[in-house]
C-alpha cells in the first residue's frame, strides 16, 4: 500500500487525538463513573427488543468490531471478546493494547459455553453475529444489547452514547465523541476544497468484480459525509438493498468520483490497474486514488471512535490532492 506521505500537521493532531483516547481509556479503566449515577437501571432499545440493565456492569463480553471499539474508547476492559479477523497474534493498528485479562472467544467453539464460563453481566453483540436463537440463548446468561438500528452499520456515536449511559459514564462518552468530532473539524478546516467533491469506496473481491458503496446513508459513508463529500449520483441511483453495488470490470468508467478508495489484496490491486479505462478515471488522472489493505477498508466500512481518526490520518495525503493542495 502506498498512499503517500502524511503531512506533519494532521499527523500530530490525529496522533494526539489517538493518544488522548488512550490516556482517557486508561483513566476510565481506573473508574470515572459520573457522580451519583451508578445506581438504578437503564433500558436500551435495539433490533431484538428492549434490554434492562440494573446497576453498573463490570464483566462485559463484547462481539463485533464496532461494539469492541466503543468499549475500548470508554476504557472498558472486557472479560471476553470475539471480533472477526482479530486473533491472538493480530491487533488492529488503531486500538490500544487489549488487556491480558480479556479472553479471546474461539469462533469455532461453543459460544454459549465459552461466554457462560466468563460469568458476564452484560453482552454486546451486533445483529450480523447474533440471530434470534443465539440472542435468546445469550439472554439467559446476561442482559444483551444487539445492534441499535436496522442499518447495516450502526452509527458509532449512538453506540458510544448508549454504552456510556449503561455504564454511567455519560460525560466520558460526550468527551470521546467531542475529540473525534474535533479531529474531523480539523480536516475540514485544513482542506476546505473537499466540500462538494465526490467519493467512492470499493472492495475488489475478485479479478472480475468490484463491490462499491452506493448508499449515502450507510454508516461507512459517515467519515466522508462529515467532510462535505458525497457519492456520485450515477452510483446512488443504483443503490441496492444492503448498500453495496456489484460492478463488473466493463463498468469501471462509472467510478467517476473525485476520490476513490479501493481495498484489495496486492495481486488484485495490480489487476485493477490493468483494467481497460483505468488511466482515464478522474481519480487516477489527479492522483486521488488510494489503495488500502483489507484491514484499512474494514476500518472505513465500520466507523468507530477509534477508526475515524485513524482513517483521516491514513488518507490525508489523498485528501490534499482532492482538495487541490
Amino acid at each position: 500500500m502506498n498512499i503517500g506521505r502524511y503531512t506533519s500537521g494532521l499527523r500530530r493532531r490525529v496522533g494526539a487525538g489517538l493518544l488522548a483516547l488512550g490516556v482517557a481509556a486508561a483513566a476510565l479503566a481506573c473508574g470515572s463513573d459520573d457522580a451519583g449515577s451508578t445506581a438504578g437501571s437503564v433500558t436500551v432499545k435495539h433490533v431484538m427488543g428492549e434490554t434492562k440493565i440494573d446497576g453498573t456492569p463490570s464483566r462485559i463480553v463484547v462481539m463485533g468490531p464496532q461494539w469492541f471499539d466503543a468499549a475500548l474508547a470508554l476504557g472498558v476492559s472486557p472479560v471476553g471478546y470475539l471480533v472477526p479477523g482479530l486473533t491472538a497474534s493480530t491487533a488492529a493498528p488503531w486500538e490500544p493494547p487489549i488487556p491480558a485479562s480479556a479472553k479471546r472467544i474461539d469462533a469455532s467453539g461453543d459460544l454459549v459455553e465459552q461466554i457462560a464460563a466468563l460469568e458476564p453481566d452484560l453482552i454486546l453483540a451486533p445483529a450480523f453475529m447474533v440471530d434470534r436463537a443465539r440472542y435468546d440463548k445469550f439472554s439467559k446468561l446476561a442482559p444483551v444489547i444487539d445492534s441499535l438500528t436496522s442499518a447495516q452499520i450502526d452509527p458509532w456515536r449512538d453506540q458510544v452514547t448508549t454504552l456510556g449511559k449503561v455504564l454511567h459514564k455519560e460525560s466520558d462518552a460526550v468527551r470521546v465523541i467531542a475529540r473525534v468530532d474535533a479531529t474531523v473539524a480539523d480536516v475540514t478546516s485544513r482542506y476546505p476544497g473537499l466540500r462538494g467533491k465526490t467519493f467512492l469506496t470499493c472492495m475488489l473481491t475478485g479479478p472480475a468484480q468490484l463491490m462499491v458503496l452506493a448508499d449515502p446513508k450507510d454508516g461507512s459513508a459517515e467519515v466522508f459525509n462529515g467532510l462535505g463529500m458525497a457519492i456520485p449520483q450515477n452510483i446512488v441511483r443504483e443503490a441496492p438493498r444492503g448498500g453495496r453495488l456489484a460492478l463488473s470490470p466493463e463498468r469501471l468508467g462509472d467510478l467517476t468520483s473525485d476520490l476513490l478508495v479501493c481495498g484489495a489484496m496486492p495481486s488484485l490491486e495490480q489487476k485493477f490497474r490493468e483494467l481497460p479505462g483505468y488511466p482515464q478515471l478522474p481519480s487516477v488522472r489527479t492522483g486521488s486514488i488510494a489503495f488500502v489493505d483489507v484491514v484499512d477498508i474494514n476500518a472505513i466500512n465500520q466507523p468507530t471512535a477509534l477508526t475515524v481518526p485513524y482513517v483521516l490520518q491514513k488518507l490525508e495525503s489523498t485528501f490534499a490532492k482532492v482538495a487541490g493542495r
